[in-house]
């Protein structure tokens, strides 16, 4: 039985009890969620000339990027935010793992707020309970049914998702067929062109919504997986489950706004029933969505704590920070629901936000686990970190991200420049990964340089003198 009793420490040997494959379950049932479905919303609204089935396809092909991060939690054993440490120094880790913890208590926020929208919905369209009513009786089951499994634990969570992630598959696949899915996604656009920079933007969007707000949990699942798995398994299942499900959800989300079956306005998110075709169609998509929100914020929860504990230093009991993330989820989405303008506004910062740290770091952790992790892995080469340099590319990346971002709070000269189109997050990750290159290129050849001066100096040192 998987115990989850490590904050920061390693996992121990006789806890590596899963599989790469059971890992590719979870990731799948944690993307393929209706927290994207406000994404896909926005994809279509922001976005009309780009061109959908290529948006959809290239941002879940990006999810590698959680591949490739959940390799150092299956070497060492620890999770993501401990593993940061390795490479930016336990000081200033700190700091990203207390933005990574905000980060996951909005996640919280956001997945209850849509999970109240879902049930009223049901609860209006049936006349289950008064209008007035059923904001407060959605809200109240909602919060029930959003934290009882990660407080359990680790062992929950993966029942959970085992038994929910193939059923979700398959019926979003339904749902595309019924509808016509297809269609939506290879629409030409009124224009009767497709835009480049649009395309862009939509991939961006869907990276905040999508792979890149995974990216800094990647490794807290892998370091369950058995010591006899290989690399390769490590980082192609995680991919190919994300690929899978955020692909799904993506294009599931554009269809229905496409066909209506998704109405947005002020009050937040409506399930249509009509836009859904039947009554048993329109119940089994809320059931969908609510058991797909559900699974991710089973991971959102389960993993806050792990970010919490580096900032402390040291090993927490879990549950109980889960209960006071509940809790303080529960307000952030209460103010969402009854006291923000605007529930899409409030969605749209809090993603910006969200990717300002997020994409630069994945950038330069990708470098680093590419370029240290699997070489130590492999062969046995440790290379020590230059925390102060990889720390200046990290800041280097959030100002690029900062000045091309474009959110209700501000526009960026970037994004200004590209007509409005946010493409920060596709930017600040590439600034990560250029830069930590561009670093190690020119610092390798001066290290073998004074590597060899210093060989020199010691071997001079040992020599007779002959003058004497």
């Amino acid at each position: 039985m998987m115990s989850d009793s490590h904050s920061i420490s390693a996992t121990r040997d006789n806890e590596r009890t899963s599989t790469a494959p059971k890992v590719a379950l979870i990731w799948l049932a944690a993307t393929m969620t209706a927290s994207s479905l406000p994404v896909g919303v926005l994809i279509a609204q922001m976005f009309p000339l780009a061109p959908f089935l290529w948006v959809v396809l290239l941002a879940s092909l990006l999810f590698f990027a959680v591949g490739i991060l959940s390799i150092p939690g299956f070497v060492y054993g620890i999770p993501t935010m401990a593993i940061s440490a390795r490479v930016f120094g336990k000081p200033f880790n700190k700091f990203i793992s207390f933005s990574n913890w905000l980060s996951q208590i909005g996640w919280q926020a956001v997945v209850l707020v849509l999970v109240v929208y879902i049930l009223r919905s049901v609860l209006n369209t049936y006349a289950l309970v008064s209008p007035e009513q059923s904001l407060y009786v959605a809200l109240l089951i909602a919060v029930c049914a959003d934290f009882v499994v990660p407080i359990i634990g680790y062992g929950a969570i993966v029942s959970a998702q085992t038994v929910g992630a193939l059923f979700l598959a398959l019926f979003a696949i339904a749902i595309l067929i019924w509808l016509h899915g297809g269609e939506a996604l290879t629409a030409i656009p009124a224009s009767g062109h497709f835009n480049g920079l649009q395309a862009l933007g939509g991939i961006s969007l869907a990276l905040m919504g999508g792979a890149f707000s995974w990216t800094m949990f990647a490794s807290d699942y892998s370091r369950y997986i058995r010591r006899d798995s290989s690399l390769t398994q490590i980082a192609l299942w995680p991919s190919l489950g994300g690929f899978v499900g955020g692909a799904l959800i993506l294009a599931l989300a554009i269809t229905l706004y496409v066909h209506g079956g998704i109405q947005v306005g002020p009050s937040g998110i409506t399930i249509a029933a009509r836009g859904l075709g039947n009554t048993l169609l329109y119940l089994g998509f809320c059931l969908f969505a609510v058991m797909g929100l559900l699974a991710s914020n089973f991971l959102n929860s389960y993993s806050s704590a792990f970010s919490l504990a580096v900032v402390v230093g040291k090993d927490l009991d879990r549950k109980k920070f889960t209960i006071m993330d509940a809790f303080l989820a529960t307000l952030v989405g209460i103010y969402m629901l009854f006291i923000a303008p605007s529930f899409w506004d409030s969605f749209q910062t809090f993603l910006d936000l969200l990717i300002i740290v997020a994409a630069p770091w994945t950038g330069i952790m990708i470098v680093y686990v590419l370029m240290d992790v699997v070489p130590e892995a492999l062969h046995g080469t440790v290379r020590q970190q230059k925390y102060g340099a990889n720390v200046l590319i990290l800041g280097f990346g959030i100002l690029v991200t900062i000045l091309f971002s474009n959110n209700p709070l501000w526009e960026g000269p970037g994004a200004q420049w590209l007509h409005g189109n946010d493409i920060s997050p596709l930017l600040g990750a590439a600034t990560g990964v250029l830069l930590s290159m561009l670093y190690r290129f020119v610092s390798r050849p001066a290290e073998r340089i004074f590597g060899d001066v210093r060989g020199v100096c010691a071997v001079k040192s040992k020599a007779p003198n002959i003058a004497e």
